[in-house]
């Protein structure tokens, strides 16, 4: 796989007054670490630049260590400070390239807020009584929230301003009929583009949902149960107020472990899916598409019409439609969408225009030719037999290298900047 590298350059401090031997002036006070971060030709993500100012080392070692290890280190360009002097003369000097403040409150008082117009200013709480009006986080929590809730803050979210690297793009999978393997494609999707490093959020809005999707839940310990169903409620909420999303998505999300993207746990209750109307629909998906954290965002919905479904096939900026090497399969979705141009031309339009059709489950040579030129296929997802066989649902679902390889070019063909399929393909075989 080809790409570029460009390096960080963040300070450490190993200040430890037992050795003889310092890697750099005890006087500069502040920590630095060199790491690379790949920068594909598909993504053009700038890294938000951020300098953590608290007087513990203890919390800034551990901290600093989680970002260049987690997801966040493409995300991120983190300067941490313990001394107050060595804190203001940097923001003196590189203000320029400073993002966002993350600090306590005695680090940001004597910074002087109104000095330094562009930077964003975020106070870490630790939960007493202090008099601050501005942005502020729990200064104790999980990091990956507090570094998604961060980022939300700095690119966009419920403050309205517009994330630097633009709106997430929304890529919905679909069928006309059930059983052509959504779920799967659009599972393996989100993994391929998280593999590649992309930030993905899978979405599943089918009224039946995998049992998948419970793999790793769990709810958070502060009480807020994470959640489609919390979310939708909120939003609803907020409406009726007439105010701004207090939470950011980070606070019903959490991290698949086999996926490496964000998801919503599973819901209990099936009316939650059922009473979503398409004014739901869209407000969720604009929620999520805009909070600036994600690169893409996958759609996986029922087969049957309804106004989730509808939505996101209008919503989608592609979409990715599924048939198989049944024929019939092919004459119904024929059908519909021969059922769609005389209905909803300006619909039918928009639909065809961002839709790729793929053949799943593919054993050999795919032969179907479709009546409807609009619906030749681009690409075939092979068969995979050890699927069928029950054991496909957290296994082999998301390791088969001939599937791995198959999705690749769906990818590839989705997104044409993405790495050719013939280098990193080959590994694949």
């Amino acid at each position: 796989m080809s790409e570029q590298l460009f390096y960080v350059i963040l300070i450490v401090n190993f200040r430890n007054t037992e050795r003889k031997h310092r890697p750099i002036d005890r006087e500069i006070g502040y920590w630095a670490v060199l790491f690379c971060v790949p920068k594909k030709r598909w993504w053009t993500v700038l890294p938000v630049r951020v300098v953590l100012a608290v007087q513990d080392e203890q919390y800034i070692e551990p901290f600093l260590h989680y970002v260049r290890c987690s997801e966040f280190a493409r995300r991120l360009i983190m300067t941490a400070f313990s001394r107050k002097e060595a804190f203001l003369k940097f923001l003196a000097e590189s203000s320029e390239i400073v993002d966002a403040v993350l600090g306590e409150s005695s680090f940001l008082e004597a910074a002087g807020e109104g000095n330094h117009g562009r930077i964003t200013f975020i106070r870490l709480s630790d939960g007493e009584q202090e008099t601050f009006t501005g942005k502020q986080l729990a200064k104790y929590q999980p990091l990956h929230l507090l570094l998604s809730s961060l980022l939300e803050i700095v690119r966009g979210g419920s403050e309205g301003i517009a994330p630097m690297d633009g709106r997430a793009r929304i890529i919905g999978v679909t069928s006309t009929v059930g059983g052509c393997g959504k779920t799967t494609v659009a599972l393996n999707m989100a993994r391929q583009l998280a593999a590649e490093g992309a930030k993905v959020f899978y979405l599943n809005l089918e009224t039946i949902q995998s049992g998948f999707m419970r793999e790793g839940h769990e709810t958070r310990g502060d009480g807020h149960r994470a959640g489609l169903a919390r979310l939708l409620y909120d939003l609803k909420a907020a409406e009726d107020r007439r105010e701004p999303l207090k939470f950011p998505v980070s606070a019903y999300v959490y991290r698949h472990p086999l996926l490496q993207g964000d998801t919503f746990g599973p819901l209990d209750n099936l009316n939650e899916l059922l009473e979503m109307e398409r004014k739901d629909t869209s407000e969720l998906i604009d929620y999520i598409a805009g909070s600036g954290l994600y690169d893409s965002v996958i759609v996986d919905t029922d087969s049957f019409p309804n106004g989730r479904t509808e939505m996101v096939l209008e919503r989608s900026d592609k979409l990715v439609w599924l048939v198989t090497e049944d024929w019939s399969v092919m004459r119904k979705t024929e059908v519909w969408l021969a059922h769609l141009e005389r209905s909803h031309p300006s619909l039918y339009n928009s639909v065809i225009g961002k839709s790729l059709f793929a053949a799943n489950r593919v054993t050999g040579e795919y032969a179907l030719s479709p009546a409807r030129k609009e619906m030749a296929v681009a690409v075939t997802l092979s068969f995979i037999p050890a699927w069928s066989q029950g054991n496909g649902e957290n296994g082999a679902l998301m390791h088969s290298p001939i599937y791995q390889r198959d999705v690749m070019k769906l990818c590839r063909l989705l997104n044409p900047g993405m790495a050719g399929v013939d280098e990193i393909g080959s590994a694949a075989r």
